[in-house]
């Protein structure tokens, strides 16, 4: 008997080691505490040193485990004496291959759960690829990379991008975004909008390089967006509006914002049934709101201004009655003659609204390269920054298919899906470069202190149509700048909406009084957007 118990204690204790080969067996309660910060760095070609931090007391050692991409379960590579807190691996490890490494502490009556590192792919140095340049830029609307391709001399069809997952190690396979045009091995920037993330969320990023047909991935950076703006919720008084439809609503607020006076209006509409439609109007020569609002007769319900001009010429894209007009244009980094970005040009989209024909409404991104094509995202350009492609079938992502029937473009965008997809975050490269004014909107529009009139147009979750006004640059309205313009509309119910032309242009007429404050002049403008009696 006394011989039987022994043999099985001695058993007990040979059979004791780490946790099974899967590493995700709960440790025992008498195993010694897991180790924490665990780390893998390549120090040669194929060989890693693995560190960790000991948190246990009662440790015998230390097991070392490497688990190869594609492999389930991980695999004993070695192993160290207690209160040691790094291993290198120095053999089995071939280049062209990603690992991850493991460390679980061993004790005398167990061991613990096995604490993974990051996944480390072991790049072929000699070949083509690509590697991140410093850690990820994170705003509230944006995560911004830089990365360096390498050994790209000589190499065909090469291109780059960034690739990202929220639950494992990501490909091209997964949600991707191509990135711009390379210039042999200098480190570019690429930023991922917050349109193609979720707040609160993290997720995992590798830039990769196409070359020689094949994909070359760099190491992943968890990152995640910064916290999300809030509404601004402002108190409106609904207005008499007895003599329009009565799908139509107008709405005004007297409220601060940002601490100064506010004056503004909008009006919301149902254009998919009832009484009510959405036109936009390009005159033949530029008119005032209120001389095009009277050129329809009583069919004109409510009228705001409505895309850019330059001089007397229609700048961008408008659809009328189904009819297109005009084209997005490469933009000029600066609008400034003095500017060195002034004779610097990038391609780039812009942001459009319209409705269908039976008076669905929506918002995208559109761009011009022989056709018109419309995006659920933007060319991601930065100003000062390498250049992307001109937009194509492929080129930021495969075109959304959608036929407007009244539409018009502006920008930039200002709610996709409930976000705000730009901030005033610069790049290095300081005032006026700004990491996510992906539309290339001039100075005197985006920037953090300007805050002139506006006029936007938008739509709720429920289809609904808003078009919108406020006064700025006078002692009773201060106007807003476009982050707050965002999040004014968003408090009113906006899920999507884009900044139109604003300060001197800004107006709106409601039947036939033109509600705003004007100066005398009452600007001309080349196109208008407005809720008419259906024809």
């Amino acid at each position: 008997m006394i011989r039987r118990l022994l043999y099985t204690a001695l058993t007990t204790l040979l059979l004791a080691g780490c946790s099974s080969d899967s590493g995700d067996t709960p440790a025992a309660s008498s195993a010694p505490t897991p180790p924490s910060d665990v780390a893998a760095e390549r120090i040669a070609e194929t060989k890693v040193r693995v560190t960790w931090s000991d948190r246990s007391d009662s440790e015998s050692g230390f097991t070392v485990w490497v688990r190869a991409e594609g492999e389930t379960a991980p695999r004993k590579i070695g192993f160290t004496a207690r209160n040691v807190e790094s291993y290198t691996v120095d053999g089995g490890l071939e280049q062209d291959k990603t690992y991850t490494f493991g460390v679980c502490a061993d004790g005398r009556k167990g061991s613990s759960e096995i604490v993974y590192a990051s996944a480390l792919r072991l790049e072929d140095l000699t070949s083509p690829g690509v590697a991140f340049v410093g850690e990820a830029t994170v705003t509230e609307s944006c995560i911004a990379f830089r990365y360096a391709p390498r050994n790209t001399e000589g190499a065909r069809n090469v291109a780059c991008g960034i690739c990202w997952s929220a639950d494992r190690t990501p490909t091209v396979e997964d949600t991707r975004q191509d990135g711009p045009a390379l210039d042999g091995t200098r480190p570019v920037m690429q930023v991922i909008s917050n349109v193609l993330l979720e707040y609160g969320r993290p997720y995992r990023f590798r830039a990769y390089l196409r070359a020689n047909n094949e994909v070359r991935y760099s190491e992943e950076i968890v990152a995640s967006l910064g916290k999300e703006p809030e509404a601004i919720k402002l108190n409106w008084k609904k207005l008499d509006t007895s003599s329009l439809p009565a799908d139509i609503s107008v709405y005004e607020t007297t409220d601060k914002v940002g601490g100064h006076n506010f004056h503004a209006w909008y009006a919301v509409a149902d254009v998919s049934k009832g009484a009510v439609e959405l036109r936009v109007n390009v005159p033949a020569s530029k008119a005032t709101i209120d001389t095009q609002a009277a050129s329809f007769g009583g069919d004109c319900c409510v009228m705001t201004n409505a895309g850019y001009f330059y001089a007397s010429d229609h700048v961008g894209i408008a659809v009328v009655d189904s009819s297109p007009i005009g084209f997005i244009p490469d933009m000029r980094g600066s609008l400034r003659s003095q500017d060195e970005e002034y004779n610097v040009m990038y391609h780039a989209t812009r942001g459009i609204f319209g409705v269908t024909a039976d008076g669905k409404p929506g918002v995208y991104w559109v761009g011009t390269s022989g056709s018109n094509y419309y995006f659920d995202r933007p060319l991601p350009s930065v100003r000062g920054e390498a250049k992307y492609a001109s937009v194509s079938t492929v080129n930021p992502t495969k075109p959304v298919s959608w036929s407007p029937r009244y539409a018009i473009s502006a920008g930039p965008v200002l709610l996709k899906d409930g976000k705000c997809p730009f901030d005033f975050t610069e790049t290095s490269k300081g005032k006026e470069y700004y990491l996510n004014n992906y539309e290339i909107i001039p100075y005197d529009i985006f920037g953090p202190a300007v805050s002139p009139d506006r006029t936007a147009v938008g739509h709720m979750a429920d289809g609904r149509v808003v078009l919108f006004i406020c006064d700025g640059r006078i002692a009773a309205s201060g106007g807003a700048t476009l982050t707050e313009l965002a999040r004014i509309l968003r408090g009113i119910g906006c899920t999507d909406a884009l900044n139109l032309d604003g300060g001197g242009s800004t107006g709106m007429m409601v039947g036939t009084q033109h509600v705003n404050y004007h100066s005398d002049e009452n600007r001309a403008v080349k196109s208008t957007i407005g809720f008419f009696r259906k024809k």
